[in-house]
């Protein structure tokens, strides 16, 4: 069940307020307030889509040598805001590995990096597979498959 009812342009013209007037809207909302400082890279990633979600994201992985593809929700199980929030997921795997800190771990392969994305009205958790290139929702069916992919690529 969708419970929120906005569409991608109400959510750009959203977005474009709060980032074309950041001190006024600062004060009315934190969320509204960090999605004008940190969230433009995947809202343009997300825009860069046009609706057209058939076609894979292209995002820099634990190196900027290192790039993955990803599908956002091609059989459109989910609502606009969901696919982006999935857009942003992806985005922060990028942003986390920029960090100086981890910078070394992960180019000689001894921390690996992963998405989960939480479905918060649902409860479901999807890990974003790699392998196929979207989420994967976790669960008996799924649990197996996505071990191995896990023992294969990251052990």
């Amino acid at each position: 069940m969708r419970y929120r009812v906005l569409d991608r342009a109400g959510m750009v013209k959203q977005f474009q307020q709060v980032r074309d007037n950041p001190v006024e809207q600062r004060r009315l909302s934190p969320l509204k307030s960090w999605l004008c400082t940190h969230g433009q890279s995947s809202l343009e990633k997300f825009l860069a889509m046009n609706g057209d979600f058939s076609k894979p994201i292209l995002f820099t992985a634990e190196t900027p040598q290192r790039k993955f593809a990803a599908y956002i929700d091609p059989e459109n199980n989910f609502c606009i805001e969901d696919k982006l929030s999935q857009v942003n997921t992806l985005q922060q795997l990028q942003n986390v590995a920029s960090y100086g800190i981890l910078k070394k771990r992960l180019e000689r392969y001894d921390l690996h990096i992963h998405a989960l994305w939480f479905d918060i009205y649902t409860g479901d958790i999807y890990y974003f597979s790699r392998r196929a290139k979207r989420f994967v929702i976790i669960d008996e069916s799924t649990y197996d498959i996505l071990l191995a992919e896990i023992r294969r690529f990251y052990s």
